[in-house]
């Protein structure tokens, strides 16, 4: 997890091309409490998480901030802007380690009619990632969860792309289903009613594999689990890597973020 990005992601190749109104996301803010997860349960608070999502004419723009505070001060930060047909993501990833810049990452992926591409690397310099056919980035991947879990479907497969580093998309495998009794009555934030109202939840669980990682029969490098609106806006989550460590995140805080006016 500490490497990695949020996404609320995961889909089928064959899904990369949806209607544009097709599980349309809303723009918002909002920000959650970080805590330890030790094989399954939240232990103490670590650190804050912001996520905001806006939405122009032309793209989906997603800005996130992670900071932990466990033995020194660690921070991830991300934007994405991904343009609203799925072909093209723009990407910026940092983390620093007690204000100490530690790495950075950052250049365009493209894919074509088919599905196929390349990302450029400006960050480091030169570097080249080919995108095969299926490749989906971070909105696309997660408008497709929606849809998945509004058809009643159990669980898919996919490749995943958000340009952490110069490599293979990875595989996903991913389980959706029913919300656990212990999520059932989630506290959502004051004054969030107008953006939670008359939606539906989707509860789902992905494992990450690197490239040919999955055929091989390797253990996921990470493993992920969310509660998400059909809105787009992620009520809980975790992010597990290795023996059983990561952490555990739930909102606080919920805001709208205004509408572009587009002709």
């Amino acid at each position: 997890m500490l490497s990695r990005p949020f996404a609320a992601s995961l889909v089928l190749a064959g899904l990369m091309t949806l209607p544009a109104a097709a599980q349309d996301f809303v723009p918002h803010k909002a920000a959650y409490a970080v805590s330890v997860l030790e094989h399954g349960k939240a232990g103490a608070s670590i650190g804050n998480y912001a996520y905001e999502l806006k939405v122009t004419c032309e793209a989906y723009v997603i800005t996130q901030r992670l900071r932990l505070d466990a033995g020194g001060i660690s921070e991830q930060q991300s934007q994405m802007t991904e343009s609203r047909d799925g072909r093209t993501l723009q990407f910026e990833h940092r983390s620093m380690v007690n204000g100490k810049q530690t790495s950075l990452t950052k250049g365009e992926a493209v894919l074509d009619d088919k599905g196929v591409g390349q990302a450029h690397f400006s960050q480091p310099e030169g570097q080249t990632a080919a995108l095969i056919a299926g490749t989906m980035f971070p909105i696309a991947l997660a408008r497709a969860t929606a849809r998945h879990a509004k058809e009643n479907d159990g669980g898919f497969a996919g490749l995943f792309f958000y340009g952490e580093k110069p490599k293979p998309p990875q595989a996903v495998n991913t389980l959706i289903g029913r919300v656990p009794k212990r999520l059932a009555g989630l506290k959502l934030p004051d004054g969030a009613d107008a953006l939670v109202k008359g939606h539906s939840q989707i509860y789902y669980r992905a494992g990450f594999f690197d490239a040919d990682g999955k055929s091989k029969g390797e253990r996921a490098t990470f493993e992920m689990s969310s509660l998400m609106l059909d809105n787009g806006i992620e009520l809980w989550g975790t992010h597990e890597e290795g023996d059983g460590g990561g952490i555990e995140y739930s909102i606080t805080r919920l805001e709208a973020v205004p509408l572009p006016t587009c002709k």
